[in-house]
């Protein structure tokens, strides 16, 4: 509109007008103009916050970018797991992997001179993870002469992993009672060809 038909749109508004009405029209004006600033200040704050997260993403993006420290820690991490996992047993059925436990655990008592040995290995090892399962070997034998310490070194020299997780000894009558645990890894066989 021009400021011509602003004057005249404002001299006709006067002319018919009455005060009251005139207080009315001020009064309404006055509501809309606080609502127009509410509403303003509501998006100007509304923006600020936009801007603040955005500045917190580009920050963290910058740290990100400026600290490649993290990358050498994952390539660490994942040298020690497959350092781990090499020191698991392996096969490819519970029962191979049972069978390779039990050789291990006899050959070890036998080369420590343990006599009436027997071996037992669980059918179901417990999940150790998705990716491996834990076997427990139970272990009943004669020692009268305290060989128990040279069968202990005996499984420190096994090709993988056995751990003892308890451990009984009777010196009178020479019953020895052992518990261990192995970690394994049950390799899927792929499909046949």
């Amino acid at each position: 509109m021009s400021s011509a038909a602003l004057s005249k749109l404002r001299a006709e508004l006067k002319s018919q007008a009455t005060p009251r009405a005139m207080v009315g029209l001020a009064a309404l004006i006055l509501i809309v103009s606080i609502w127009a600033l509410g509403e303003l200040s509501a998006s100007v704050s509304n923006l600020h916050q936009n801007v603040e997260e955005l500045e917190r993403a580009r920050r963290l993006e910058q740290s990100l970018v400026n600290d490649q420290g993290w990358l050498d820690q994952a390539g660490d991490i994942q040298a020690r797991l497959s350092q781990t996992q090499d020191s698991f047993w392996s096969g490819s059925t519970n029962g191979i992997v049972a069978a390779q436990l039990q050789g291990a655990v006899e050959r070890a008592a036998r080369n420590a001179g343990l006599s009436r040995v027997r071996v037992n290995v669980t059918g179901t090892p417990d999940a150790l993870g998705e990716q491996a399962s834990l076997f427990e070997i139970s272990l009943t034998a004669r020692d009268s002469d305290g060989q128990f310490l040279a069968f202990f070194q005996e499984l420190g020299r096994a090709e993988h992993q056995i751990m003892i997780s308890r451990f009984n000894w009777r010196r009178p009558n020479g019953a020895l009672d052992v518990r261990l645990v192995a970690p394994a890894r049950i390799a899927e066989a792929g499909p046949a060809s």
